[in-house]
């Protein structure tokens, strides 16, 4: 008998449940992807829904004080129920914004969007990690009587020096048809994998184009997909959706929090999983491309998504010494990950460090560069995380540092992600008010991550805001709120929402918070490298929110050292770009090896030199003025 239907308005999605299922787990079935910051435990209050017909039984706190909403996470299916899911409750409003023109639920962005170097394929020469060889094998006769994989291995061995052949038994169960129809004229598609080559296919004839790769960021908050022609070296386009694994979570602790519930660890890897297979399903359908031409597959992510995508148990990364499954992961076959392409393609994820320093960083330092320079440089990924490494090509030393997703728009009363309506601008006008721009021009809905560092900035400037962090009670946009003093960011009247947006007091706790713990994690490991971190020759901010970030105020607040303007560099999105140079490059590949190897792992929460660093930093821009002279001589303090 079936279960109960839930049916989700205004989007007339109707789902069959079962009985004592959450509705936002119902929602996430339903292809519904409802704002739940502490993934699913009633924290967070974003999950909000109202009961227009039947109805749930709503656990101890599900109901929202003062409106007759309820929170889809504490809320469970006893019968049929149709909800109204209103637009501030969803994440699809949160699209990744770059100036594309939106396609369905997912993107396609231009490569400049997607954060790629003008100059990174230049860092490696091109030798993808899947090749085509084309062949032309001898016919057997009664004198040479080979069988035919000793014919085919022979013929590698001869015309591409392959020593190590791997052929997979479904490939060798049909190379004698290939062999005979082609009259032996046939294209072995290889991979370099795991220390050997694999044949992924046998196709007839000599032509070595047709074969695709895909290059992936498997973000905490977004999945970024590139689509390669892997005999050019052409990123055909690129395609981005948020991590649907957000439902259950913004950062890593709440889904692997998660992943040890019951069915846990299946939803989180089934939700990255489904998005990566629809953005490179939705790549190859605009450009023509079978799946069955997608022969490679090279991703990057943090070790916790790692875990989740590959289906492995990630408890032990939180828990003391901190030790991860597995960081540097062997290629495996799309069949058995699930990636809808090839079912022999190789799937690589770039080598990781520590539980908490990914291959997505190994990626960052490739794409920027660092390993192969002389000129001492810093790469800030300014994220949940906030790893930072510094290095050059003699050494590499990284950390992270748990900044927390305030700057993501996480733990912040109007905070969101850089998405329409957001307020990516703020500036104080003549009059002492505060003057703001959105993304996409309309009104606003909240506060993303640029919005609240030029917004911390401005109050600073202004003197509305002292270097502890107080805000002034007597000035312009200073009032009273319901939890201590506020500073009125929008208006109601001018909000998308019809209530002011607001900035408070612990919103601005938390982002010195968060600012302190990336500033501390850098400081800090160029204090033990005996460095100034002043001396710092380049710097490199990757990630989205860098993108956005003005550099004069990130400095001013004390997110980025006092250092020249002209030594900042934005790399976007590194991950993406490295993992495509480790497609397309096998030195870049064998780079990206060296670097994870390279990089000295330091553990913040066992140095005691961490509190004092973190404590120091949770001023404006920092409690040692002798560390930020431009900053503090803008803001006329010395002291």
């Amino acid at each position: 008998m079936p279960g109960p239907t839930v049916t989700f308005q205004p989007d007339a999605r109707t789902v069959v449940a079962e009985a004592g299922q959450t509705l936002l787990d119902a929602a996430f079935a339903a292809g519904i992807a409802l704002n739940s910051v502490c993934g699913g435990r009633g924290i967070c209050g974003r999950c909000q829904v109202r009961v227009v017909a039947g109805e749930a039984e709503v656990d101890e706190g599900g109901r929202v004080p003062g409106g007759g909403e309820i929170l889809a996470c504490l809320s469970r299916i006893s019968g049929d129920v149709t909800v109204d899911v209103p637009e501030l409750s969803r994440l699809e409003g949160e699209q990744i914004l770059t100036g594309a023109e939106r396609n369905g639920p997912f993107m396609p962005i231009p490569e400049e969007a997607a954060g790629e170097r003008p100059d990174a394929a230049a860092l490696a020469p091109r030798d993808p990690l899947v090749f085509a060889l084309p062949l032309q094998l001898p016919q057997p006769t009664i004198h040479d009587c080979l069988s035919d994989l000793q014919r085919l291995t022979r013929e590698l061995r001869r015309a591409g020096g392959i020593q190590d052949l791997v052929v997979p038994l479904d490939v060798l169960r049909t190379a004698p048809q290939v062999l005979r129809d082609a009259n032996w004229e046939v294209t072995a598609v290889l991979a370099r994998t795991n220390g050997a080559h694999e044949l992924v296919a046998l196709r007839p004839g000599t032509a070595t184009s047709g074969l695709y790769g895909a290059a992936v960021d498997v973000g905490t908050t977004t999945i970024v997909a590139h689509l390669v022609d892997l005999a050019t070296g052409t990123t055909l386009g690129a395609a981005a959706a948020l991590n649907r694994q957000a439902t259950y979570g913004d950062d890593v602790i709440s889904r692997i929090i998660h992943a040890g519930e019951p069915g846990g660890l299946e939803r989180l890897r089934d939700a990255a999983l489904g998005v990566t297979n629809v953005l490179i399903g939705g790549l190859a359908q605009a450009h023509g491309v079978a799946r069955d031409d997608i022969v490679g597959a090279v991703l990057a992510g943090n070790t916790t998504m790692l875990h989740l995508f590959f289906g492995l148990p990630p408890a032990e990364i939180r828990r003391e010494p901190y030790i991860p499954v597995i960081s540097m992961p062997p290629a495996y076959r799309a069949g058995e990950v699930g990636l809808r392409v090839n079912h022999h393609a190789t799937v690589a994820w770039m080598p990781g460090v520590s539980s908490y320093v990914g291959g997505d960083i190994t990626a960052d330092v490739l794409a920027a560069g660092m390993d192969g320079t002389d000129e001492l440089s810093m790469l800030i990924d300014v994220g949940t995380n906030g790893e930072t490494v510094v290095g050059n090509r003699d050494f590499l030393v990284c950390c992270a540092c748990s900044a927390g997703p305030a700057f993501e728009g996480g733990g912040i009363t109007w905070g969101m992600r850089a998405a329409l309506g957001a307020v990516q601008r703020v500036k104080i006008t003549p009059g002492g008010g505060l003057s703001w721009s959105t993304i996409g021009g309309g009104r606003p809905r909240g506060i993303c991550g640029s919005g609240l560092v030029d917004l911390l900035a401005e109050l600073l400037l202004a003197d509305y805001l002292d270097r502890a962090g107080r805000l002034r009670p007597d000035a312009p946009v200073v009032r009273q709120g319901p939890d201590g003093l506020e500073a009125v960011v929008v208006p109601a009247g001018e909000s998308a929402s019809g209530r002011d947006i607001v900035l408070t007091s612990a919103d601005i706790e938390n982002l010195l918070r968060a600012k302190a713990a990336v500033y501390a994690g850098g400081s800090l490991l160029t204090r033990r490298l005996g460095i100034d971190i002043r001396d710092i020759q380049r710097i490199y901010v990757a990630g989205g929110f860098g993108t956005y970030l003005d550099i004069t105020k990130a400095i001013l607040i004390g997110l980025l050292p006092d250092v020249p303007v002209e030594r900042v560099t934005f790399i976007g999105n590194g991950s993406v770009a490295g993992a495509k140079m480790a497609l397309l490059s096998q030195e870049a590949w064998r780079r990206a090896a060296l670097v994870a190897q390279k990089m000295t792992y330091r553990e913040l929460s066992t140095d005691t030199g961490f509190m004092e660093e973190y404590v120091s930093a949770t001023f404006l821009p920092h409690t040692d003025c002798a560390r930020f002279p431009r900053a503090c001589a803008q803001l006329g303090r010395q002291d």
